[in-house]
């Protein structure tokens, strides 16, 4: 039996891990504890951080520790989830490092490429196991696109796009897993006051769901062979004047024999947007449908048919599949290793670079 902690209420897919967490009968859930921010938050609706700690504490009957050093000190666990702002992983990964306690990290890994290489830093000086979680990666029909893809059926692939938005984490008609009802309404001044909306911080659409895109673009690659070399960002803030942080970001990726396009948007409907990535290749196109069905067409605009898909019982959430791995003694899958984060890290890291210079900048790592 695993002991597992969280560390940070800042993001609200805390209430879908600790629900995975609570239900792998491999996991205990043992302790939980904020990490507070430097500017207090004026609002405690759903989905914020004070309402998280509530939802959470009250939901698996658990007192928060109101210093997460001690709770690691007191309960030793076996894995401690981090879901603090971006801004504070570097930190939040060292304390649970120098006290041997392997993570999680929520995505992205960091705010930047030099952030990232403090987490690496910090996991190899004091040996301890540290996994990156992405909510896609535990979703089966996008393992049947990459497997198709991955199969030719569709020939090679030429470019990778994804565009992904909402309102905002906090903003109209926002819903997340693990909770069955939207985001309350807020005054502007209330979503201010929360990290998402702060630069600083590292909120913002470019770190929120621009990264998306990257993830997708680096996955249908072997990133071994096929790494990207440049990119060509852009982002500004058009709808959303009380944060200093973009809500809308576009990218193109240049890799040896392909490209990718990226965009994320806080400012649509979720339900207006395709669902999943799109794989141009030479031969046809992979797409996936309003039911989240994988369809492939040829040059002729003729549906291919694709044989039925069976997910791996390791591909769940987090929680199992972290305990499959261990239990089984097999590696845990690619998307949630040091490895590939750290150069999906630097493929970010320059398309930030890039909205700020305006320049194509190249990717480093």
């Amino acid at each position: 039996m695993f002991k597992a902690v969280i560390i940070g209420f800042a993001h609200m897919h805390v209430n879908e891990i600790a629900q995975y967490i609570d239900e792998c009968p491999d996991f205990t859930l043992a302790g939980m504890a904020d990490v507070p921010p430097e500017t207090p938050e004026n609002t405690q609706a759903r989905y914020t951080r004070a309402w998280n700690i509530k939802n959470n504490s009250e939901k698996f009957g658990i007192t928060p520790y109101e210093d997460y050093r001690v709770m690691l000190d007191e309960i030793k666990p076996d894995l401690a989830f981090i879901l603090c702002d971006n801004a504070n992983k570097p930190l939040i990964v060292e304390e649970c490092a120098k006290r041997g306690v392997n993570v999680s990290i929520e995505k992205p890994m960091a705010v930047s490429l030099a952030d990232t290489l403090k987490i690496k830093a910090s996991v190899e000086k004091y040996g301890i196991e540290a996994v990156v979680n992405w909510p896609v990666i535990w979703r089966p029909y996008l393992h049947q696109q990459l497997a198709a893809l991955e199969s030719g059926v569709v020939g090679k692939l030429i470019k990778a796009f994804y565009i992904n938005g909402h309102t905002g984490p906090l903003g109209k008609g926002a819903k997340h897993r693990g909770v069955s009802e939207k985001a309350q309404e807020m005054t502007d001044e209330e979503r201010s006051s929360t990290w998402w909306y702060k630069n600083e911080t590292g909120g913002g659409a470019f770190l929120d769901i621009g990264c998306y895109g990257c993830f997708f673009n680096q996955w249908a690659r072997d990133n071994a062979t096929d790494k990207p070399l440049s990119v060509m960002a852009f982002s500004g803030n058009y709808g959303t004047p009380y944060m200093n942080a973009p809500d809308n970001m576009a990218g193109i990726i240049e890799y040896k024999d392909s490209y990718g396009v990226v965009e994320g948007s806080w400012t649509v409907p979720q339900a207006s947007l395709p669902t999943g990535p799109v794989y141009l290749c030479t031969d046809g196109v992979l797409f996936c449908d309003a039911d989240k069905r994988v369809v492939a067409m040829n040059s002729y605009g003729e549906v291919i048919p694709l044989p039925d898909y069976e997910i791996h019982p390791a591909i769940k959430n987090l929680p199992d599949h972290y305990a499959y791995c261990k239990r089984e003694g097999t590696p845990f899958i690619k998307t949630v290793t040091l490895d590939f984060n750290i150069q999906l890290m630097a493929l970010i890291d320059a398309a930030l670079r890039s909205a700020e210079s305006g320049k194509k900048e190249e990717i480093n790592g």
